[in-house]
């Protein structure tokens, strides 16, 4: 199992420079492309849901912010930013 995100570009995502990014951070949370809806789609197994997995995951907002591109928690369907963070972090930790 695990928690899973979708971010989404209103214009075609640069994959490339996106991914020059975000490999420097990534290392628990899994990403993969999502072309078809200028997306991303952002998974962390179960066993990875801590404040490391949290920390990284907040990081890799910050870039997606930089790329346009807005964020979704596929759990509650918010969007993820300043006024729910703190309710979708809640729902994420597991430890």
């Amino acid at each position: 199992m695990a928690y899973t995100f979708m971010a989404e570009s209103p214009r075609p995502v640069d994959y490339a420079a996106l991914h020059g990014a975000v490999k420097p951070i990534r290392k628990r949370v899994e990403l993969f492309p999502v072309p078809a809806s200028n997306g991303l789609g952002i998974s962390v197994p179960q066993r990875l849901r801590n404040e490391l997995a949290w920390e990284e995951f907040t990081q890799l907002l910050e870039v997606m912010k930089k790329f346009e591109m807005d964020v979704y928690d596929l759990a509650s369907g918010a969007k993820v930013g300043p006024d729910t963070l703190d309710s979708v972090k809640s729902s994420f930790i597991t430890e």
